[in-house]
């Protein structure tokens, strides 16, 4: 090969990884289309003293939440942690409701919107990166939705899921 080959060869390959890089960056599943909170839950009829900073639900959440059969024998509910994450177009998003902690997560990830303000999507709950259960919801910016999670210590988990915010399309 030529030396003058060589360098059109090396500017074309140049060219195409900028091109290729360029495409990576501008994504379309990469763009936020909105925002979810996600907050733990535990409600148990035992002590919360071993699970660190919990913060107890107000009395109305509280009798809201008894009124489920499968929770309707928990004296105390508290928040175990929150966090409000992006939630992508095309792509799972990670939520860490339990700050630092990857022993209890969360994925979001879309699947058709339904009306301006509400939104379908696919819901996982992974427990020490084993995925335990899955929903399919239909979300309202706004609307609080609880989802029974599993038994968990000597009580349940229930993961509360507010679609804060859905961008236009």
């Amino acid at each position: 090969m030529r030396f003058t080959e060589v360098k059109a060869c090396h500017a074309t390959l140049v060219v195409t990884l900028s091109l290729l890089a360029g495409a990576w960056a501008q994504d379309p599943g990469k763009k936020e289309i909105g925002q979810v909170r996600t907050e733990l839950i535990f409600g148990t009829s035992g002590s919360v003293a071993g699970l660190g900073r919990v913060t107890p639900l107000g009395d109305t959440e509280q009798s809201q939440l008894r009124k489920v059969a499968k929770l309707a024998k928990f004296k105390t509910f508290v928040t175990v942690g929150s966090v409000k994450q992006s939630i992508l177009a095309g792509y799972k998003s990670w939520a860490s409701p339990i700050k630092n902690s990857e022993a209890i997560m969360v994925t979001f990830q879309p699947q058709a919107r339904v009306v301006d303000k509400k939104l379908r999507l696919d819901i996982e709950y992974w427990q020490k990166k084993k995925m335990a259960l899955r929903w399919d919801r239909v979300f309202e910016v706004g609307k609080i939705v609880y989802l029974i999670g599993p038994e968990w210590r000597d009580g349940n988990l229930i993961i509360k899921v507010e679609l804060v915010d859905l961008k236009d399309k």
